[in-house]
């Protein structure tokens, strides 16, 4: 139930450096169907006028907005994690969960709602849309594909369904997901509450990348599922991909090594590692071997995980007591396949 005088959704953004970005983001918020919503907007000590942008949006907006301007950088993890906790405190149903470069079409909170408010989806956790791929510093529309929910794998990588293929219809369907991506992730916020942990909702030990990932994982074994609802459209500029590692910060791959692992310390058990153990452990060795030859500045990730080792393993044992769904059930959804799992219609 929303709390008295709360919204129903709460708009989580968070920004370091991404004042351009903003200038096109907001605009597409404000020109929204459905307007009973609230935006809380967690500045990362940015240093590029975004502060300064947010303020002039302040003086000009025709729904609630909140700026938290934060002195440090709290990564993509700890800024919504903030404004999670306000809606879980607020006792608002939803949080939209956005990346600074996304733009929505002006009915998409409207259609993921009519999605979500089905009956037959009371136990669906995170919803997103059609999410294709924007570009340039405009956030310039496509017809390109970025995502329309992530598939997992038996090597222990992950990917967006559809990334970069032609929109040409084939996903225009509602379908049951693994998980959503953090570009656009619509969540209810009950079962945000049900999955938090010591790190919270997002595991803040992720800070940025893959975190995403993990939190689907957590939810699908507490027993709550995902959803794509196509009729809500939303374009992302994609910056890290796998194909562009070399183009990436070295903040993000050091990120991408550490949370790699991470993911599995935290939901892997014992049925899931034996009967994924042959592909991850290939595909760990390169990993390793590339951090310790032509990726060195990564090296400090495998460093972190050895320090932490003990408070890892304390917050694994407390993930995995909580779990009411097994590796077994889970596993149909690690495929080699394009299409992940996803279940068309579900």
């Amino acid at each position: 139930m929303t709390g008295l005088g709360a919204p129903r959704v709460l708009v989580s953004i968070v920004t370091h450096n991404e004042s351009r970005d903003v200038e096109r983001l907001l605009p597409s918020l404000f020109a929204q169907t459905f307007r009973d919503f609230s935006i809380v907007a967690v500045d990362n000590a940015s240093e590029d006028g975004t502060r300064a942008t947010f303020a002039a949006f302040e003086k000009v907006t025709p729904v609630p907005l909140t700026v938290v301007p934060s002195r440090e950088n709290l990564g993509y993890t700890g800024g919504h994690n903030l404004a999670i906790d306000k809606a879980v405190n607020a006792g608002i149903p939803w949080v939209l969960v956005l990346n600074s470069d996304v733009v929505l079409a002006p009915d998409f909170l409207e259609r993921l709602l009519d999605e979500a408010g089905r009956p037959e989806h009371a136990r669906v956790g995170a919803f997103t849309g059609k999410i294709l791929r924007a570009e340039g510093t405009d956030l310039t529309p496509t017809a390109v594909l970025d995502t329309v929910g992530i598939r997992m794998t038996r090597n222990g990588r992950h990917f967006d369904i559809g990334a970069g293929l032609p929109d040409d219809g084939r996903y225009d369907q509602s379908a049951e997901v693994f998980g959503v991506s953090g570009c656009v992730a619509f969540y209810r916020t009950a079962a945000l509450a049900d999955v938090k942990i010591a790190t919270g909702y997002f595991d803040g030990d992720f800070f940025l990348y893959r975190e995403d990932v993990d939190l689907a994982w957590r939810l699908r074994g507490r027993g709550w599922s995902a959803r794509c609802a196509p009729a809500a459209r939303g374009w992302h500029r994609r910056r890290n991909l796998p194909e562009r590692r070399r183009e990436m910060s070295l903040s993000a791959n050091l990120h991408s090594v550490k949370n790699r692992f991470l993911l599995r310390i935290n939901n892997a058990g014992r049925d899931h590692l034996r009967a994924t153990f042959g592909r991850t452990f290939i595909r760990d060795l390169v990993v390793v071997g590339a951090c310790l030859t032509v990726e060195r500045t990564s090296l400090p990730a495998l460093h972190w995980l050895a320090e932490n080792r003990a408070r890892l393993v304390a917050k694994r044992a407390a993930i995995r007591a909580s779990r009411t769904v097994t590796d077994r059930a889970l596993l149909p959804w690690f495929t080699s396949e394009p299409e992940g799992a996803r279940r068309a219609g579900a």
